[in-house]
């Protein structure tokens, strides 16, 4: 398979049994595939309905490679060769013209979605590079970068070509994310905990948000639409609540949500759950009311999902459990990840802008594949 072809003759669409939403699913057959990391929507910007796209990875034919399936024609285009691609890091520029993802070799990349042009627009050689996630102008990338064992936060203007390392630090640093508003304001998870920090895009104003104990288990923060509220898991027992400013602690509801997007308004929240899985929910952040979407069946993996505190080194040193695959992906493609993942047995839900359609992944018929659910009236 190369860049350029058109995979044809996957599609098909169903109703969720349960709750009768019409699903479409995307891919099928015997490779992986799964849509984009829930903090990078899938959904091509500015495409909606009858002539929406979807970019997601498929493994189909070696290494991941980036794809797009145009609801126009139900088909889907290659748009990347094998060579690298992380597979958990693209997105989309905000006008969608544009898809950034990162490399095994370090490198930071631009990728036209229509003339399939790319080019390099950062290197770190050595470095193994997170998700690249734009500010809300597309003018500045941010990756977390873990060299050895150090980690790094990594900015980069995306017009001047230039950029760096704006923090440096023995303590992990993943998922960083600009705030939807203000280019100059950055947000990334430490690991294990605290787990909520801030940072200036040029590396001053560093500061942690809340100081969580051990077993104020937070996760999968993002922003309540463009608020300066950030939502999390508080797992496994309540889907949280942030101000930017006042860095109170709020609950929206008592709920195993897992990983969390609210729609562009931010007036409504689409959350996966497990241990019990009782599917995809849709919540009212003021209410904390919640209602299921549909049910994705997947398999939800990943052994510190059953406790209600982080994994600790010895966890990691443990190696492989019941969940182990040789086809094991995780966030930065570490060998083996059974602790937090697979990933990509976890859906993912995000919304499109429109709020109309979620995309998610699902593994529930043996293989990883990408399903759109819609929201209906």
């Amino acid at each position: 398979m190369e860049k350029g072809d058109r995979i044809e003759g996957e599609y098909s669409r169903f109703r969720d049994h349960r709750t009768g939403a019409l699903i479409h699913q995307l891919t099928r057959g015997e490779a992986m595939s799964h849509s984009l990391f829930f903090l990078n929507p899938s959904f091509r910007p500015g495409t909606t309905g009858d002539e929406q796209q979807v970019a997601f990875v498929t493994f189909r034919g070696g290494g991941g490679r980036l794809c797009m399936f145009d609801f126009t024609t139900h088909t889907s285009r290659v748009l990347t060769d094998g060579d690298g691609l992380q597979p958990f890091s693209p997105g989309f520029s905000p006008d969608g013209r544009y898809l950034y993802y990162t490399t095994a070799a370090g490198d930071i990349r631009r990728l036209d979605a229509d003339s399939l042009d790319e080019e390099t627009i950062y290197s770190e050689p050595g470095g193994n590079l997170g998700e690249a996630s734009l500010s809300h102008d597309g003018r500045y990338t941010v990756s977390s970068c873990k060299r050895d064992a150090t980690y790094a936060l990594i900015v980069v203007d995306v017009e001047k070509r230039t950029g760096g390392v704006i923090l440096e630090s023995g303590f992990q640093m993943i998922h960083p994310q600009f705030h939807p508003r203000d280019a100059n304001v950055i947000i990334y998870a430490g690991h294990p905990i605290p787990r909520l920090w801030t940072i200036g895009r040029d590396g001053s104003r560093n500061r942690c948000l809340y100081q969580n104990a051990w077993n104020e288990f937070i996760v999968h923060e993002s922003f309540l639409g463009d608020s300066d509220d950030l939502i999390f898991a508080v797992w496994p027992n309540r889907l949280g609540r942030l101000n930017f400013h006042d860095r109170r602690m709020q609950t929206i509801c008592e709920l195993n949500a897992w990983h969390m997007a609210s729609n562009r308004a931010g007036t409504l929240i689409v959350t996966d759950t497990n241990h019990p899985d009782r599917g995809l929910l849709l919540v009212d952040p003021k209410t904390g009311d919640h209602r299921p979407l549909c049910y994705p069946g997947a398999s939800c993996h990943g052994a510190q999902w059953k406790q209600d505190y982080p994994a600790t080194p010895q966890t990691w040193q443990r190696g492989p459990d019941t969940d182990a695959d040789e086809r094991v992906l995780s966030w930065m493609e570490m060998k083996v990840d059974t602790v937090y993942g697979p990933q990509w047995t976890h859906p993912h839900p995000a919304f499109d802008d429109s709020a109309k359609r979620v995309v998610y992944t699902s593994d529930a018929d043996g293989e990883a594949q990408v399903y759109v659910v819609d929201l209906g009236d």
